[in-house]
């Protein structure tokens, strides 16, 4: 079966047409679909996920609250026409240290993520070099502020997972280091912003 799925996300300087390229990995018992995207920033580079980002923080993650299905498109299969969704897992976050941009700390909001489960409960749908978030467990986070002041974070290496739990200790990690120092050096891509609605 071949499916093609097309990705539009709220990101005015990603370029995200998306497609199923059939490599199949196992992730709590379901096969994990990946995505291939073509993005305007490398997605390699910290300096330009940093800048292409409107926030960059570390946060725990809370809780996983809910899987929302976005952008319906209709295919053909060999069992006749099916409408796919993309999935989006929203999740709740406390935000522990801002890196770039300012948010409220000391309270528990919801952003989203794209990828997850998908519609048909069948599969996994991720970005290549991309994870859904964990429960418990403590990340930097690239997130964009979208129009109606969500927080978004999409792509590969919009997310990197940390090993410490603390505060002090995590801000003595090289993987904070290195962040603050993309920071210092972002490279600021040229596109309409907006504002969270959980900015300070």
């Amino acid at each position: 079966m071949k499916k093609m799925l097309i990705v539009l996300l709220l990101l005015p300087t990603l370029i995200l047409g998306a497609c199923s390229n059939g490599i199949d990995v196992s992730m709590n018992d379901l096969p994990v679909t990946k995505l291939s995207g073509s993005f305007s920033i490398d997605v390699n580079d910290l300096t330009q996920i940093v800048g292409d980002a409107d926030y960059v923080f570390v946060a725990e993650i809370t809780d996983e609250v809910e899987t929302l299905y976005k952008d319906p498109v209709t295919i053909e299969t060999k069992n006749g026409s099916k409408e796919v969704s993309d999935p989006y897992t929203k999740y709740s976050i406390m935000v522990v240290d801002n890196i770039k941009g300012k948010l409220k700390g000391n309270k528990k909001f919801d952003i989203l993520k794209a990828g997850g489960i998908s519609q048909d409960q069948e599969s996994i749908v991720l970005y290549e070099d991309d994870e859904l978030l964990q429960v418990g467990k403590y990340y930097i986070i690239a997130a964009y502020a979208q129009p109606d002041g969500s927080l978004l974070v999409s792509g590969p290496n919009s997310s990197s997972v940390l090993t410490e739990t603390s505060k002090s200790k995590i801000v003595s990690s090289k993987e904070y280091k290195e962040y603050k120092e993309a920071f210092k050096n972002e490279f600021k891509s040229d596109r309409k912003r907006f504002k969270s609605s959980q900015e300070i």
